[in-house]
Parts: structure tokens; sequence; C-alpha cells
């Protein structure tokens, strides 16, 4: 089975009112396919994961609209892309493809690029078990797939 999973840790800050807030925290994510197993992360803003979240709810995805998110140094590409997560149509049969691209967070030149299938049912529960994820009422989002 293959399987992408987000981890999301808050910065302190997010829970302390006494505390200067800050919006970052760490977003670990891991992905896994019958060849490849890789793990990455990023320090990202909360509300990006919410979005990203609440915009895998579009359906149909459009063959020319993935929904995807990304994140990085600079103009997040080449080596200073870390993290990108892409949804897309797969074919005419109402299938998805989940790419994955990931590089370890010091040394960017260590790269995992992967993809496999998955459906509109699966990206439905990874919706909603991202959502849960943010609200801190589970630990791991996870888009199952074959």
């Amino acid at each position: 089975m293959n399987k992408l999973a987000l981890r999301y840790k808050f910065d302190p800050s997010y829970f302390d009112d006494k505390l200067t807030r800050d919006d970052f925290g760490w977003l670990s994510v891991i992905v896994e396919t019958a060849s490849f197993k890789g793990e990455s992360g990023f320090w990202v803003q909360w509300q990006d994961v919410v979005e990203f979240g609440e915009s895998l709810d579009r359906y149909p995805i459009e063959p020319g609209s993935p929904i995807s998110i990304q994140w990085g140094y600079n103009k997040q590409e080449g080596d200073d892309l870390i993290v990108r997560l892409q949804i897309s149509p797969r074919g005419s049969r109402g299938e998805l493809t989940a790419s994955v691209e990931i590089a370890d967070y010091d040394d960017n030149f260590q790269r995992l690029i992967t993809s496999y299938r998955t459906t509109y049912a699966a990206v439905d529960i990874f919706k909603s078990e991202i959502a849960k994820l943010m609200k801190r009422e589970i630990d791991e989002a996870v888009l199952l797939g074959h």
C-alpha cells in the first residue's frame, strides 16, 4: 500500500498567550511506495496547511489545474524546493495521481520524487484528517493509494 503522511508540530507560542505568536511550525512529510520511502519536513505556517486541506474539496480536479502546494527557499524551484505535494487527475475514469517531491532539509541534493494512484474517496479522508491534524485531534493525516 502506498501512502503519504503529514504531521505538524505547532510552535509553543501558538498555545501560550505570554509568548510572541509565531504561526510557523514543523510539517513532517513521510511518503512510502512499493519502491521508495522517504521523510522530510519544512517550517510552514499552519494556515497554509489548513488551506491545502480545504482545497482538497475540489471535484472534479481538472487536468490542467491540479491541487498542489510547495515549500522551500527563495523561489522554491530546483534545489531550493524542499516539499511539493500534488493531486492531479489520471486518465478518464476518475482516478487520481498523488505526486510527492521531498528533499532533505539540511542536504537538499538528497531528494525523492515519486507518485502513486489514489482515489477521490481517499482524498476526502485525507482532507478530513488534515482538518483533525490541525485541530490536534490526531497525530497524522494519511493519503492512501495503490
